[in-house]
């Protein structure tokens, strides 16, 4: 087993399989990543284990596989010691209860509405007894504390939108039937889980914002663009292990279904949609920046809206899209 800090050392990854992209849509953000990194991969898996998970051999290889470390810290590479733990964390989080629902219960929508009522409890600080919960619970409490109003309510709303979601997938599967491409964006905006990276990227590189700026236009379509761009990022990576593992809801298979396009054609298209996404987010960042020179706000709001952009959004983008062509989750 290569480990993750080898690997980042050892270049971006392994080439892309055969539907895959070319790694480099040319993102024109740095990439960056937290002088911590090494140490946070050392410590990281203390943590999943203190809640019962990767009790073998074969589970632990398999969570290291993830390279949860290298995104946390490309994502927040401000972050170091206890709050790099944190994203680290979530980062592991996220993928247990990914392959979860892909193992054990994503077939039945009546036992992942079960599992993500106990879950979405740690919203507000409940704990309940299953690991996955109990371990969100112990996150949700960590990211909150000493934060804002303002955000602990904001990212509670995106945290439960993001689990009641994963219940509209699991009627999918237990039908058989695949998502029209519509219904696939709009479910997958939730379930990609982007929304709650993004608000730890406030906490962890001290961008918070007060709910009035967080409400600009501009913002909201740069957040809506990340999404995007990430969602066609992934989608192209796992293409191979999707229809490997017989998933259906998949952006490039959705594109072949609904449009009757030929795999080279559909994956194009996402390819194109991914590039719009990047060039649209450069723009709403463009016309923030115009509007918030010509506008009301004191330097100290421009400071933190620029921060925001900078080290909050386009860590995201970058970061994901690393990851993504480094992770053996994908190439192994």
């Amino acid at each position: 087993m290569t480990s993750t800090a080898e690997t980042l050392a050892a270049g971006p990854g392994p080439a892309p399989g055969p539907s895959a992209p070319a790694a480099d849509p040319g993102v024109p953000f740095p990439r960056r990543i937290s002088p911590d990194f090494r140490d946070a991969h050392d410590r990281h898996l203390a943590w999943p284990r203190s809640f019962g998970f990767l009790s073998t051999e074969a589970e632990r290889a398999h969570h290291l596989k993830g390279q949860f470390p290298l995104i946390a810290a490309m994502f927040y590479p401000n972050a170091t010691g206890a709050e790099l733990d944190l994203g680290v964390d979530q980062q592991s989080w996220y993928f247990l209860f990914d392959d979860a629902l892909d193992e054990r219960w994503g077939e039945s929508p009546e036992r992942v509405r079960n599992v993500v009522g106990l879950v979405r409890e740690g919203v507000t600080g409940a704990a309940s007894p299953l690991p996955l919960a109990a371990a969100f619970a112990d996150m949700r409490r960590r990211s909150c504390q000493d934060m804002p109003e303002d955000w602990i309510r904001r990212s509670a709303a995106h945290w439960t939108s993001y689990l009641e979601h994963h219940v509209h997938e699991a009627h999918s599967r237990q039908a058989g039937t695949p998502m029209p491409l519509s219904t696939y964006l709009r479910v997958r905006r939730h379930t990609i889980g982007v929304a709650p990276v993004v608000d730890l990227a406030e906490r962890l590189s001290s961008c918070v914002l007060p709910d009035h700026l967080y409400a600009l236009p501009h913002l909201s379509v740069m957040r809506e663009m990340t999404k995007t761009f990430i969602i066609c990022d992934n989608d192209l990576v796992s293409l191979d292990k999707d229809e490997a593992l017989g998933e259906r809801n998949n952006l490039v298979l959705c594109l072949e279904r609904d449009h009757g396009l030929s795999r080279p054609r559909a994956v194009d298209r996402a390819l194109r949609r991914r590039a719009e996404a990047l060039e649209l987010f450069t723009g709403a960042h463009r016309a923030l920046l115009d509007a918030t020179s010509a506008g009301h706000l004191d330097p100290a709001e421009r400071d933190l809206l620029h921060r925001y952009c900078t080290e909050a959004l386009q860590t995201t983008i970058r970061g994901a899209h690393d990851w993504h062509h480094a992770s053996t989750r994908y190439h192994g």
